[in-house]
């Protein structure tokens, strides 16, 4: 089955920026739970993983998600904060008060509320910093101009942009890009490291591995493992194909852990660009789930190609979900949006106790 990749088109909005066959029943079950048994899961895998994995050549150095070591020389009393899920880490952390700029989309689109969701931007206390915009390019000397001690970016900013912080004007910049939601606990203690938080991210570390054995362990109860639905996750609404995640992504983790089977799970091209209407027609997902909020909702997708056609359209199998929760890494996805995509895709039962 070929999958139709193609680029956003340019008159058209950028998908949100954190994010990106047909199933046997039998197929579907065995590789779920094949998958479980491979990984590391639960709460001891997780806590493992984010406490083993951030290397301390010094007290505050680390080594990224892009496998380049930032160093702070003491700790920061001013941060830049460049995506949502980053700011996500960064509210938990307790560091708020500390952060002086975040991103945002120039003011005829948006200011704020173009990036960050409206319960973000009031939860965070995000009105009143520095906008730095970063479309088409991210604005450097805005960034410079906050002289911060830290800059924190994640997928979707520019690595080569953080290079030039780091090397060109001696501003460390921390890159964040999980690829999976026991990433995201690595990346918590990334900034705590840098940011003299270790305390705080022991505790982060502890919730979010508690929720996630919880649902792991509903997930793989013996009736519960039986009915595994197949799923279009979708983030982003366009006439000229699907935006899903494909294998190795946390949006394809995050479907796998709430107990459903991504149709395009084994399909690295998923992660290149758009699924055509016909891949989807064929892959014939039993549920079909998609991002709302910043101006869509689920009628939206409607546009999209072959949508009437889709099964799960003719029989009522379409929910919508805040999209800052599927389509962005951070804890509140483990400890919101991993149980609300599993009340989705199991509607009726409960988590375990």
């Amino acid at each position: 089955m070929s999958l139709n990749a193609t680029s956003t088109p340019e008159d058209a909005p950028a998908p949100a920026r954190e994010g990106r066959r047909r199933f046997g029943w039998g197929a579907v079950i065995v590789a779920l739970v094949v998958g479980m048994a491979a990984a590391i899961g639960g709460v001891a895998g997780w806590q493992a993983l984010s406490h083993s994995a951030t290397p301390s050549p010094s007290k505050y150095s680390v080594v990224d998600d892009a496998g380049r070591t930032v160093t702070v020389s003491s700790l920061p009393s001013r941060i830049v904060v460049l995506e949502p899920s980053a700011m996500d880490i960064v509210y938990r952390l307790g560091l708020r008060p500390k952060v002086v700029g975040v991103d945002c989309g120039a003011a005829d689109v948006g200011g704020l509320s173009a990036d960050y969701a409206p319960w973000q931007i009031q939860n965070w206390s995000l009105t009143g910093l520095a906008c730095i915009t970063w479309l088409p390019t991210l604005n450097l000397q805005a960034i410079i101009s906050l002289d911060p001690g830290l800059v924190i970016g994640a997928a979707g900013i520019s690595v080569a942009d953080l290079n030039t912080l780091q090397s060109s004007d001696g501003i460390p910049a921390l890159y964040l890009d999980p690829s999976s939601l026991l990433g995201i606990s690595h990346d918590v203690d990334l900034v705590a490291e840098l940011t003299g938080t270790t305390t705080v991210a022991a505790s982060i570390d502890q919730q979010l591995g508690n929720e996630l054995g919880t649902v792991e362990t509903t997930v793989g109860n013996a009736s519960l493992v039986t009915h595994i639905p197949s799923v279009l996750l979708t983030y982003y609404d366009d006439p000229t194909g699907y935006y899903t995640f494909g294998p190795g992504t946390f949006g394809n983790d995050l479907i796998v852990e709430a107990g459903g089977a991504n149709i395009a799970g084994n399909d690295t091209f998923a992660n290149q660009g758009e699924i055509s209407g016909s891949y989807v027609l064929a892959a014939d997902p039993a549920i079909i789930v998609v991002g709302t909020g910043f101006g869509l909702s689920v009628q939206n997708y409607s546009q999209g190609p072959d949508w009437s056609s889709l099964g799960a359209v003719q029989t009522g199998h379409v929910v919508g979900i805040d999209a800052s929760l599927i389509s962005e890494p951070d804890p509140t996805m483990v400890l919101v949006g991993l149980p609300e995509v599993f009340s989705l895709l199991h509607p009726g039962t409960p988590l375990a106790p």
